[in-house]
């Protein structure tokens, strides 16, 4: 048995080790997603020696550029830089680093290297990470501007940085000079997805829909979780149509949790107009499968719709539940502008507590019960005080007056 356990764990060791073996070097001309994939975010990638472009860029996108395929890589003539390793590249105490953003500054998050990191399962390297800011709108918008990679001391060759001190190995061999820059110029075009007609993207998609002129047009989002349909006329304009069905953990507390309802999402987010010669029809779709282990009946339900301050509206006359009558099954409204909406199984408490008000407190007058408050004189010696304090001020005023003319 004992013999059997330790062939076990040296095939297992054995294994790992292959693994670790026979991991493929990341791709410097690519970009790759948080898993180490090449990334669907980026379209049309263009990355070479100072340069990186897509076109286009999903928003709310985050990218990793690898600096090369592992940590010990040297690099060779990076702009006024000779010769480096990409570990002494991502060092910060050998190299600054620093952006200066031109075209579009606000569409990006932030752009930081993350050293000695295992994308996946691709070898342990450096890599440049940029993170897109969302944006809600049917336009393009460049992004633009420069990352820098300046020495913060001179490496000699068999040196160390900054010091005469010999050294070996990997790296021993780079050169560069004090205050020589490495610039790559980054080149962005961010964009949402365009949908179009009979078009049917994934819940969560950062799409926008740009519906065919002086036809019926119609959208189905996910497996039929909602769907919208309209008549457009020559005028017809693009509009944001991202729709998220994330769980409203505020919603769920303050609304769900005291009655042990079960609650649905359907956010349209930015609550677009549609443009429609009359009012489109929304269906909210059937949002659990028939295989579920609870299936609530829909003509049970109840229907909200979230405010911008976060209160919930009972809407649920507003809606007709139909299974054959639209494109889908569900909820059906007209309506000129989509809003966040939310499907209950259960009647929710959504009246709004009205503020208290305090009445003011009595404030009692003093009186003197009938008895007459006596004249000690002082109030006429006040009196007296004041008219003579009048005069003063008076005769003072008459003299300035006479200096100033």
């Amino acid at each position: 048995m004992k013999k059997v356990l330790s062939l076990v764990l040296a095939l297992a060791c054995v294994l790992s080790l292959s693994v670790v073996a026979f991991a493929d070097e990341a791709a410097t001309n690519v970009f790759y997603n948080s898993d180490g994939e090449v990334s669907k975010d980026a379209g049309n990638p263009d990355i070479g020696d100072g340069y990186i472009k897509a076109d286009p860029v999903i928003p709310k996108s985050t990218l990793y550029v690898a600096l090369g395929g592992k940590m010990n890589q040297s690099l060779s003539n990076l702009g006024e830089i000779e010769k480096v390793t990409v570990e002494q590249l991502a060092d910060k105490d050998l190299f600054k680093f620093s952006i200066d953003k031109d075209d579009g500054a606000k569409l990006i998050k932030s752009i930081s290297v993350k050293s000695d990191y295992r994308l996946g399962d691709l070898t342990r390297t450096a890599y440049l990470v940029i993170e897109f800011n969302d944006v809600l709108d049917t336009d393009e918008h460049k992004a633009s501007g420069d990352i820098e990679f300046k020495a913060r001391k001179t490496k000699v060759a068999n040196q160390q940085p900054g010091s005469d001190k010999a050294m070996t190995g990997v790296g021993a061999d780079s050169v560069w000079e004090k205050d020589e820059v490495f610039t790559i110029s980054y080149n962005f075009w961010v964009s949402n997805d365009k949908v179009t007609n009979d078009g049917n993207p994934d819940i969560g998609d950062r799409v926008y829909f740009d519906p065919d002129k002086n036809d019926t047009n119609t959208i189905i989002w996910g497996d039929d979780r909602a769907a919208l349909k309209f008549e457009s006329d020559d005028d017809a304009r693009k509009f944001y149509a991202r729709l998220s069905t994330s769980n409203m953990s505020d919603i769920y507390a303050e609304y769900g949790d005291p009655v042990d309802a079960d609650l649905w999402f359907y956010d349209f987010v930015g609550h677009p107009t549609v443009p429609a010669t009359s009012k489109a029809t929304l269906t909210l779709g059937i949002p659990w499968d028939d295989d579920d282990d609870y299936t609530p009946d829909p003509e049970n339900c109840f229907i909200y719709e979230v405010d911008a301050d976060g209160y919930l509206t009972d809407v649920t006359s507003k809606f007709t539940y139909s299974e054959d009558d639209e494109e889908i099954p569900g909820w059906s409204i007209r309506t000129r502008q989509l809003g966040t909406y939310i499907v209950s199984d259960t009647e929710l408490d959504v009246a709004v507590d009205e503020p208290e008000t305090s009445e003011p407190a009595d404030v009692e007058t003093p009186t003197n019960n009938g008895k007459d408050i006596p004249n000690t004189g002082s109030s006429d010696m006040v009196n007296v005080a004041l008219v003579a304090a009048v005069v003063s001020l008076a005769a003072a005023g008459a003299v300035a007056f006479r200096k100033v003319k």
